[in-house]
């Protein structure tokens, strides 16, 4: 990964004007799979997108507020992926979480 002028999103040291440079060749790629699961019996859920409910939230601000979840996971992933974070969901009937915002922050892009 660079640090260049791409990252930033705006041209030359001027805020106010977006930048037209592409940044793929400075960013990193991942993919993230785990070796130890087992990937087979498995496929994609079939459920109709009408019975579709998602549920947007912000990993630390759901996790930071909810009482249940241990002081110590509150912020984290493990923490959204605490039972009675999980259980706080189905109990609301929730099938799907986009998770609001992820991103990377590339230290001294700004």
């Amino acid at each position: 990964m660079k640090n260049g002028p791409a990252v930033l999103g705006y041209s030359d040291g001027e805020a106010d004007i977006p930048s037209n440079l592409d940044s793929a060749a400075e960013v990193p790629y991942s993919l993230v799979v785990d070796g130890a699961y087992s990937w087979h019996d498995s496929g994609p859920l079939r459920r109709p997108y009408a019975d579709t409910i998602i549920y947007e939230t912000h990993v630390k601000g759901f996790t930071m507020k909810h009482p249940e979840v241990p002081e110590e996971l509150r912020g984290t992933y493990a923490g959204l992926g605490h039972e009675a974070a999980v259980r706080y969901l189905t109990d609301l009937g929730v099938t799907t979480v986009e998770l609001l915002p992820v991103h990377e922050f590339v230290p001294g892009a700004c």
